[in-house]
């Protein structure tokens, strides 16, 4: 549940706060205006009412309401005064627990599949500040209904269910030629995904924190609340996910249509708040079905958060076997051999561009294929036929598609994909005659050995974080000058851009080094790691709601930066780092052992969480393309193969690994 509750005394004392200042206000005739707004995505006529700005962050986030003279004195006693008449329980009622959260979200449920609000299901709820409902068919928005309310009641959640039914209604007359029936209605209601957020409480936002890059929101967590005159509007993760917005993006959306002037769009917030836009920040209990007919759970930026106390090897296979089902659904669906589809945006189920680009087939066929040898389930069966696949249909050029090998990232990571291919299968393939795989493997290899000399290094054609790949490519391929590519990479790299040209740059190395009792590179590997077990993030280091980033490394001390996608390159490495004893000595017994395991694994946990699982697939319009997918970033929803690939080639190294950690010989025990 993405809102912390808080303290019953801190509820209490905030709640007696707004009624003395609302006396006060109103004694002193100095009540700032504001409105409330129910919509269905559209403002609506709004009706003013009483609005007193407090925050419970303290005074420096709290707006002004005018001279307070000597009330500051006295507030503290009239707080008393209130509570002592009020009674304790008063304040508590307003809380927004997560048992209280889902009888709302219950009661909303019974009104979408009866399309109607059952007046006698609205008693008892709690009350609501700030609401949206969104109701989805086929993976299809087709209602929205939102409200924002100057005083927390149980009418709010009504309204904006009320909204969301409203338009989903006339969706669904607009798409049938005839008004359908009572029993129509029923089942197309038992198939609407329901997803509800509440926030029991809108907090102002000082001008520093609307300073900061995001607005100072958690992406994908926290909602926006603007108020421009009587008139309000939010936009919640939901809705931000849906339309692919940021937080400033929907900040700039949401100016214009308060304003209904297109210009606000060019101004700067600044700008903004001097012509008296109001912006608060919510926090909302998200609980939505995965898909048709299933229960609500709890969202946590549009997922779930997976708990690092489950990563082990089994979850760590699982998550694999998730991801190699994802690669295998990117086949391409016509009869062109185009091999599989592009990057998936999640909401829409598009693929852009609609052909992977070489380099993308190629790492994919690499991961299925390692992926292939760690068992003989149907999914490993698949993994191994479908990147045989893809490489075939590399080799088999359709009318107007570009040659793979006039692509040099492209041919070197085809060059990779190949070798895995098993000696036997390889030779097999050969003496059949197959065209394509030949054609490929011939011409990439002649493209490969243009991109490296010993005397004038990498050719100008290959980007310098490529260099790690093409060096993988040339100790794989057995080329003459592999050494001398891989050892120019780790004399012209500095260690803050090490770990950019991991893990492939790394491979290559362990490549060149296997049977041998070192590692040349051993120290620049173990310096990397250091570093970035020294950037690692721990779950005390992180505020409740952004626990789903432990785990990974963000390599800079800057405030703002979030860890990315851009982590699975280094975590690969120190999975299969992991697993070599030169470069980690010991046993399972050993302390040292147990916690670098530790800390792989908790690298492994973020990797998982940037998995698409079942949870997400209501925000999908293609949930069985995406689902398995690994995103760019816990707040877009991009699916792509390139770092799915990557993500899949950790989990492989992970668990071999593993398995060779637990094979090694257990010191004798001390008499």
């Amino acid at each position: 549940m993405a809102t912390r509750l808080r303290s019953s005394l801190m509820v209490k004392i905030s709640s007696m706060l707004f009624i003395c200042k609302s006396f006060f206000q109103l004694y002193s005739q100095k009540v700032p205006r504001a409105g409330i707004c129910a919509r269905s995505k559209q403002p609506s006529e709004a009706r003013s009412l009483l609005k007193v700005q407090v925050s419970v962050l303290g005074r420096g986030q709290a707006c002004g309401v005018g001279k307070m003279g000597n009330f500051g004195r006295t507030w503290p006693v009239l707080a008393v005064v209130c509570l002592s008449v009020l009674g304790p329980g008063h304040a508590a009622a307003q809380e927004l627990d997560a048992a209280r959260a889902m009888d709302v979200y219950r009661a909303v449920d019974g009104w979408v599949r009866n399309w109607g609000v059952s007046q006698e299901s609205v008693e008892g709820l709690p009350a609501i500040a700030c609401a949206s409902v969104t109701l989805r068919l086929d993976g299809q928005v087709i209602g929205r209904g939102q409200v924002v309310r100057d005083d927390a009641d149980t009418q709010g959640i009504v309204l904006a269910a009320r909204g969301a039914m409203a338009q989903g209604r006339a969706w669904v007359r607009a798409k049938s030629d005839l008004e359908p029936t009572d029993d129509e209605w029923a089942a197309i209601g038992s198939r609407v995904v329901l997803s509800v957020e509440l926030v029991d409480r809108v907090v102002p936002m000082s001008a520093s924190s609307l300073g900061l890059p995001g607005l100072g929101l958690s992406p994908g967590v926290h909602g926006l609340v603007m108020r421009l005159g009587d008139q309000a509007e939010v936009m919640t993760p939901d809705e931000m996910i849906t339309l692919g917005l940021d937080v400033e993006s929907s900040a700039y959306s949401m100016a214009t249509v308060l304003s209904g002037d297109g210009g606000m769009a060019l101004a700067s917030i600044e700008e903004l708040i001097g012509r008296g836009y109001w912006f608060g920040r919510c926090e909302p209990v998200w609980i939505a079905q995965g898909g048709a007919g299933l229960g609500g759970v709890f969202i946590d930026r549009g997922g779930r958060v997976i708990e690092g106390s489950s990563v082990g090897m089994r979850s760590v296979r699982d998550m694999g076997e998730r991801i190699a089902g994802y690669l295998v659904a990117q086949r391409w669906p016509g009869s062109e051999r185009f091999g599989m589809v592009g990057a998936r945006d999640v909401v829409s189920g598009r693929a852009t561009p609609e052909v992977a680009s070489v380099y993308e087939q190629a790492i994919s066929a690499t991961a299925l294929l390692r992926f292939a040898k760690m068992g003989k389930k149907p999914i490993h069966n698949q993994s191994r036929e479908y990147a045989l696949q893809i490489l075939k249909d590399l080799g088999a050029v359709e009318p107007g598609e570009q040659l793979p090998w006039e692509d040099g990232i492209g041919s070197a990571a085809c060059v990779i994909a190949l070798s895995f291919l098993e000696e036997g299968e390889l030779w097999a393939l050969r003496a059949s005659g197959d065209e394509d795989l030949l054609r490929l493997q011939e011409r990439c290899l002649v493209t490969l050995a243009g991109l490296y000399s010993p005397i004038d290094g990498y050719s100008d054609s290959v980007p310098m974080p490529a260099w790690g790949l093409v060096s993988w490519a040339l100790v794989r391929s057995e080329s003459q000058y592999a050494s001398r590519a891989v050892r120019s990479v780790f004399q012209d790299t500095t260690q803050g851009q090490l770990v950019g040209q991991m893990p492939f740059l790394g491979w290559a190395e362990l490549g060149l080094a296997e049977g041998e009792k070192e590692v040349p590179a051993a120290g620049a590997l173990e310096q990397m790691r250091s570093r970035m077990w020294a950037y690692q993030i721990k779950k005390s280091d992180l505020d409740w709601r952004d626990r789903d980033f432990a785990g990974a490394v963000v390599f800079t001390t800057g405030s703002n930066a979030l860890p990315t996608s851009g982590n699975l390159r280094p975590i690969a490495m120190v999975s299969s780092m992991l697993g070599d004893e030169r470069l980690t000595p010991g046993t399972i017994a050993d302390g040292a052992m147990a916690a670098e395991i530790g800390r792989v694994a908790s690298a492994m946990r973020f990797v998982d969480q940037l998995v698409m699982d079942e949870r997400s697939g209501f925000v999908s319009r293609a949930p069985d393309r995406c689902i398995g997918g690994v995103r760019e970033s816990l707040w877009e929803w991009k699916v792509s193969p390139a770092w799915s690939a990557i993500a899949l080639l950790g989990a492989v190294e992970f668990e071999r690994s593993i398995q060779e950690i637990g094979a090694r010989p257990m010191p004798a025990r001390q008499p």
